[in-house]
């Protein structure tokens, strides 16, 4: 774990650009997931109390 950390020190751009195509990955996962336009929540969450 000491050699990835030293090595990302060593080259900081390489860790900011991991980053940000972390970042990426999880944003197009919520594209994939929600990109159908369907934010309707499911029927059980409202009953009518």
């Amino acid at each position: 774990m000491k050699t990835v950390q030293a090595w990302l020190e060593a080259h900081p751009r390489t860790g900011t650009a991991l980053l940000a195509l972390y970042y990426l990955a999880i944003i197009t996962g919520l594209v994939v997931m929600y990109g159908r336009g369907d934010f309707s929540t499911p029927p059980f969450v409202y009953q009518e109390f």
